[in-house]
C-alpha cells in the first residue's frame, strides 16, 4: 500500500470510550478504518489513503497490511502521548491523480501499553464517488456568520461540514450527518465544541465532506470507505 481523524475523520467519528477499573477486567477492544480521500488539487481530482486504528485502551503500536502475503506493514502514528487513537493522514506527496490505492482486505495490529496484542480487520471497497467542490463561501466575521453551498454528489451516503484548527486539526464544530446542500453556522449553532474558545485573529479550516459507507445502513461513524472534501479558510 502507498502511503493516507475525528473519519476527522471527523465525521462524529464518536470513541471507544476507555475505562479503566481496578476491579473490572476490561477487555481490550478496537477498531480499524481505513478508506480514500478524494479531493481536487490545482483542478486535478487526486486521491490517497487515510487510516484510523481506535480503541479502547491506550496503546503502544497499531499498524496495517494488506492480507495480501507480500504486503509492508504501514506503522501509524499516535494521536496524542496517551493514545486510544492512532492514524495515517495523507501529506500533500502522497496523493496521485489515479486511484490506484489496492481495494480488498486490510488487517490491524494493535499493541496496548500493556502488552496485549488485537487483531482486526477492515475492507476497502471498489466503489468510489465524484470529488465534492464548495460551489459558495461566505463569512462574516462581524457576526462569525458562516454560509457554505456545495454541489451534490451521487450515491453519497452523507454530508458533513466541520471546523478545525487546521486540517485534520482539533475539531472545534462538527455539524452531524447532512443531506442538504448548504449551511448556515452561527455562534449559537448546535454542534460547537463548548470546551474550545474561539481565538480572535486565528486562521480556522472549514471542511465539507461527502461519505460513502462500506455499509450505507451504517449509523456511526466507522468504516468509511470514501471522503470527498473540499476546504475553505477563514479568520475568526
Amino acid at each position: 500500500m502507498k502511503s493516507k481523524i475525528i473519519l476527522a475523520l471527523a465525521i462524529s467519528l464518536g470513541s471507544l470510550s476507555a475505562c479503566e477499573s481496578d476491579s473490572i477486567d476490561i477487555e481490550f477492544n478496537g477498531v480499524g478504518d481505513i478508506y480514500v480521500r478524494c479531493q481536487k488539487i490545482e483542478n486535478e481530482t487526486k486521491y490517497a489513503p487515510v487510516v484510523y486504528a481506535y480503541s479502547n485502551m491506550r496503546m503502544s503500536e497499531a499498524k496495517i497490511y494488506h492480507s495480501d502475503e507480500e504486503s509492508n506493514a504501514l506503522l501509524l502514528e499516535k494521536v496524542n502521548e496517551n493514545a486510544t487513537t492512532f492514524n495515517f493522514l495523507p501529506k500533500s506527496e502522497d496523493f496521485t491523480t489515479a486511484d490506484n490505492i489496492v481495494n480488498g482486505i486490510y488487517n490491524f495490529r494493535l499493541t496496548s501499553t500493556d502488552g496485549e496484542i488485537l487483531e482486526l480487520s477492515d475492507k476497502l471497497l471498489e466503489e468510489r464517488i465524484d470529488p465534492l467542490e464548495i460551489s459558495s463561501f461566505g463569512y462574516n466575521q462581524d457576526e462569525n456568520k458562516i454560509d457554505a453551498e456545495w454541489g451534490t454528489v451521487e450515491n453519497r451516503d452523507a454530508y458533513h461540514v466541520k471546523i478545525a484548527t487546521k486540517i485534520d486539526g482539533q475539531i472545534v464544530y462538527s455539524s452531524g450527518r447532512l443531506n442538504d446542500n448548504s449551511i448556515t453556522i452561527t455562534p449559537e449553532s448546535q454542534g460547537w465544541n463548548r470546551n474550545y474558545t474561539m481565538k480572535s485573529g486565528t486562521t480556522y479550516t472549514l471542511s465539507v465532506s461527502a461519505y460513502k459507507f462500506e455499509d450505507s445502513k451504517t449509523q456511526n461513524g466507522y468504516h468509511i470507505n470514501q471522503e470527498s472534501v473540499d476546504y475553505r479558510t477563514l479568520e475568526w
